[in-house]
């Protein structure tokens, strides 16, 4: 069995080293209020180096996370574009975007946590 939160915390805790707070903040509520696809819209038109985005494309990535979404040739890939289009390959299944909506919303909250543990203790 997969433990999906497994990952979730490990993305969590790098999204929280390369992501500014207000940017997981902002992230974390379009995807509870528009989705994961005007998620990722917002972060392509907010980033302007693709370090959060590069650390979602990883976390999607991941061995046991792909296959959840896409057939195992295939993998969520950039330019953006081509992103655009993996993400509606998985739109075609409600019960894929639903998955992925919980997973993504899951990995912002430990990031998010893990931040502010971080400022607590005066690292961040």
């Amino acid at each position: 069995m997969i433990n999906l939160d497994y990952y979730c915390m490990e993305h969590g805790q790098k999204l929280a080293d390369i992501c500014d707070e207000i940017d997981l903040r902002k992230s974390l509520g379009i995807l509870k209020e528009d989705g994961v696809y005007a998620m990722f819209l917002w972060l392509e038109y907010t980033s302007g180096d693709d370090v959060c985005m590069n650390c979602f494309l990883n976390f999607l990535n991941e061995d046991s996370i792909k296959p959840l979404f896409l057939n195992d040739d295939k993998y969520f890939r950039k330019p953006f574009d081509q992103f655009c289009k993996d993400l509606r390959d998985v739109a075609k299944d409600i019960d894929k975007v639903f998955l992925m909506k919980r997973l993504l919303e899951r990995t912002l909250t430990y990031a998010l946590y893990h931040r502010k543990i971080a400022s607590k203790d005066g690292v961040s």
